[in-house]
Order: structure tokens, then sequence, then C-alpha cells
């Protein structure tokens, strides 16, 4: 058992690293990411999700309602009355939902 024990903690001490940097290039990603105006929402969300879906594997921890926030944040002026509505509503979306409902917006907005 101590054998096995000893391995384990040997693996953890050589790939977490690894993680870290992982995690800290992912979140550089997500951080300096800015919808170009213009671009599909679904493509922008969808890689959004994706980059904090990685972040999750990797032991990030990030509430919904900050994820939410995050994704409000790299969206272009055009969706600002989106998002107007969505806090003077408090509204209460999955990433899932927000998604669809700011395709519906960016259909409206085109």
């Amino acid at each position: 058992m101590t054998i096995a024990y000893d391995m384990l903690e040997s693996l953890k001490e050589m790939f977490d690293e690894q993680n870290r940097a992982a995690k800290q290039t992912t979140m550089k990603a997500l951080l300096t990411m800015k919808m170009v105006e213009g671009t599909s929402i679904r493509e922008h969300a969808l890689k959004m999700m994706s980059l904090l879906n990685d972040l999750k594997i990797l032991g990030a921890v990030i509430d919904m309602e900050s994820q939410v926030e995050m994704v409000q944040q790299t969206l272009p002026v055009s969706f600002q009355q989106f998002f107007l509505n969505y806090n003077m509503n408090k509204m209460d979306l999955s990433l899932v939902k927000l998604l669809n409902e700011l395709q519906a917006a960016e259909s409206i907005i085109k």
C-alpha cells in the first residue's frame, strides 16, 4: 500500500507543473478573448464554453454567474442591450441557455 501511495504522489508531482502551465495558458486565452463585431455568436460562445470546460477539467472552480459574466465581457457593444435586459430582469441562465438567448439576440441585431 505504501509503494502505491508513493507512486501516486510521485506522479502528482511530475504532472502538477504541467497542469499549472496548462491552466495558466487556458485562463489567459479566456481572459484575452474578444468577439469581433459581425462574427458568429455561436462560434464565439462555444469557444468560450470549451475554454471554461478545459479550466474545470484542470481543476479551476469558476461559479456559473462568473462564467456568464466572463462571456458578457467578451462581447461587442452591439450586445449591450441584451445584457442590460439580462441584468434588469435578473435572469439566471446556464451557458447553454445563454448561448440560445444570444443567438436570438444576434438575429434581432442583424
